[in-house]
């Protein structure tokens, strides 16, 4: 018809699926600041998805610093600028200050998450079970991106018991005084980590000491279970003489 140009779609691009040496680099990530950390908060997964994410993931070292790797994934509002409290870091922040005999204001806590908290020369470590960030645990959505696994469900079933094992093979040669393991509903997959381990209940925590290990269970950070609860944990550890 004269007078009007017909725009031709491009149809879209067909997304690179990761290589089997892609995926096992991802499914190998330990996590943030220093194996050789007193204290190691150990949680499900990372919460966050996407391509652009999984992509920039494949720059990290198996051992990152928090700071460098957020900003890797153009991240940067939680260390720099007004560098914005984060609601599950801010627990662990709060335990940190709570050990250090430091008031918990705003300001320290701000502080202590920018330039200590997965620090590579802080004296912490966090890690997950699960190695790839999900928005939801019953979540996927990688299936054109990671074509290895076609569900969560399939994903958890080949990577858990490794994950497993490295954790028991990583707290056995590095030894942290400290392990805190955060997310109740989470429970069950953290024991297994602690197979010798006999667990007893401390108001709305459970404790247990393995090969010298305090393993403490919480509430994820982020409830509001765990509102006015962090001296609590702080308590504990002292109690057991575990800093």
């Amino acid at each position: 018809m004269k007078g009007i140009v017909k725009l031709m779609m491009k149809p879209p691009r067909k997304m690179q699926p990761l290589s089997d040496n892609e995926l096992h680099r991802l499914l190998n990530f330990i996590g943030y600041g220093r194996l050789q950390s007193a204290v190691w908060f150990i949680g499900m997964e990372e919460g966050g998805a996407g391509v652009d994410t999984i992509r920039g993931r494949l720059k990290f070292k198996k051992i990152e610093d928090c700071a460098d790797a957020h900003r890797i994934l153009g991240i940067e509002k939680f260390h720099w600028g007004k560098r914005r409290i984060q609601s599950t870091w801010r627990g662990m922040c709060c335990i940190m200050l709570g050990l250090d005999g430091r008031a918990t204001t705003k300001e320290n806590i701000r502080r202590y998450q920018a330039e200590s908290l997965g620090r590579i020369h802080g004296r912490i470590l966090l890690t997950e079970l699960m190695p790839l960030p999900k928005p939801g645990i019953d979540h996927w959505g990688y299936n054109e991106l990671i074509p290895q696994y076609a569900s969560s469900e399939e994903y958890y079933n080949d990577v858990k018991p490794r994950r497993i094992l490295l954790l028991r093979q990583l707290i056995k040669k590095h030894k942290p005084a400290v392990i805190i393991c955060y997310g109740k509903k989470y429970w069950p997959n953290f024991k297994t980590i602690f197979s010798k381990s006999s667990f007893k209940t401390i108001g709305q925590f459970e404790i247990a000491k393995e090969d010298g290990n305090l393993i403490i269970l919480t509430h994820h950070f982020a409830q509001k279970t765990m509102n006015g609860k962090f001296d609590k944990v702080v308590s504990i550890i002292k109690t057991h003489n575990a800093k």
